[in-house]
C-alpha cells in the first residue's frame, strides 16, 4: 500500500512530523471503525482538508514486555492499515492521507495534542459496559473536556446513508455565551447546504414544574430567548444569508430535548463549560449525556475560538 510515513512520538510539546498543516485528526482504536472512518472521509471531501489517522497504542505496565509489545505493534500496524485502506476506497485520490502510530502513549493526552495542531479531532463512541467504563473512563469524554479543537464524537453503528433529514441543529442554553457554538453551526450548515435549528430547552428543576409552569409563563420564556438569541445571531445571518435558520423553544429536561433533536438532525453542535472551572467540569451533564447517547455525530465546540 503506497501510504504515508509512521513515526513514534515522544516528545509531548511538538507536532508530530508528519501530520499536515490544518489536517482532520482522526483516532483510530482497535476493532471496527467504520463509523468514524465514513464520517472523516465525507468531512475531508465536504472541507478539501487533509486526514490524519492517530492510533495510540497503551500497553498495562505488566504487559510491556517483548513479545507482547511486539504483537502488539504488528497488529496496531494492520489496524492502521486497514484504516488506510477504508478511508482511501471512501474518500478517493484527492484527499491528503497520512497517519501515525504512537507506541508509548497515553490515549487522550496524545489525542489531545495531536488534535490541538490540527483543524478538528474525530472520535468513535463506542456502547462499552458500565464496568469496563469505570476503569478505562471515556476517551471521547476526555478529549472533548480537554481539546483546543472542536471535537466530533461518532456514534459506533452511524452510517453516511442514513435517512435523517440533512438537518443541523445547535444546542444553546445560555444565548450570551452562545456565539461560537453559533458560529460553528452556522458554518456546519453551509457547509452541508442544510437548514440549522437553533435549540433551547429549559426546565425548572422541581416536582411541582408542571403545575407551576403554566401556559403563559412558557410563552413569556419561549419570548424573552427570542429577543437575547435574536441580536446575537444577528451579525451570522448576515454573513449566512443563505442558511435557513428556526429557533425552538422546548419546555422539557435538556437532556431529553437535545436527545429527541439528536434523532432528526444530521449532527449536533453543542459547548462545554467555561475554560476556568475546573478540569472535571468541562462538560456538564447534558454534554455528558448526549456523547453517550446520541444517535447523531456529536460536535463539541472549545469555550473560546483560537487566537
Amino acid at each position: 500500500m503506497t501510504t504515508t510515513e509512521r513515526e513514534s512520538a515522544h516528545d509531548e510539546r511538538e507536532a508530530p512530523m508528519n501530520q499536515p498543516e490544518n489536517a482532520i485528526v482522526v483516532g483510530v482504536s482497535s476493532g471496527d471503525n467504520e463509523a468514524v472512518l465514513a464520517f472523516a472521509a465525507e468531512e475531508a471531501l465536504r472541507t478539501r482538508c487533509p486526514l490524519h489517522l492517530v492510533h495510540v497504542l497503551q500497553l498495562p505496565a505488566s504487559e510491556a514486555y517483548a513479545a507482547v509489545y511486539d504483537n502488539a505493534i504488528a497488529v496496531a500496524n494492520r489496524t492502521l492499515d486497514e484504516a488506510m485502506s477504508r478511508v482511501r476506497a471512501l474518500a478517493g485520490p484527492d484527499v491528503a492521507l497520512t497517519c501515525e502510530l504512537v507506541d508509548d502513549g497515553w490515549v487522550v493526552a496524545d489525542l489531545v495534542h495531536r488534535g490541538d495542531v490540527g483543524r478538528l479531532m474525530i472520535l468513535e463512541h463506542r456502547q462499552e459496559s458500565r464496568v469496563r467504563r469505570v476503569f478505562t473512563g471515556s476517551v471521547v469524554t476526555g478529549v472533548a473536556a480537554r481539546a483546543q479543537v472542536p471535537v466530533v464524537s461518532v456514534p459506533e453503528g452511524w452510517s453516511a446513508t442514513t435517512d435523517r433529514p440533512a438537518l443541523v441543529t445547535a444546542a444553546v442554553q445560555d444565548p450570551q455565551g452562545a456565539s461560537l457554538i453559533l458560529q460553528t453551526a452556522f458554518e456546519e450548515a453551509q457547509r452541508r447546504g442544510a437548514p440549522l435549528v437553533v435549540l433551547h430547552a429549559w426546565w425548572i428543576a422541581s416536582g411541582y414544574d408542571v403545575v407551576v409552569v403554566d401556559q403563559t409563563f412558557r410563552e413569556q420564556w419561549s419570548a424573552r430567548f427570542h429577543e437575547e438569541i435574536t441580536p446575537v445571531m444577528k451579525a451570522l445571518r448576515e454573513e449566512f444569508p443563505d442558511v435557513e435558520v428556526t429557533v425552538t423553544v422546548r419546555h422539557a429536561p435538556p437532556v431529553e430535548a437535545v436527545l429527541d433533536a439528536a434523532q432528526t438532525s444530521a449532527i449536533l453542535v453543542i459547548g462545554r463549560r467555561h475554560h476556568l472551572l475546573p478540569l472535571r467540569t468541562h462538560l456538564g451533564p447534558v454534554a455528558r449525556a448526549v456523547l453517550g447517547h446520541s444517535g447523531c455525530p456529536v460536535l463539541v465546540t472549545p469555550e473560546v475560538p483560537r487566537g
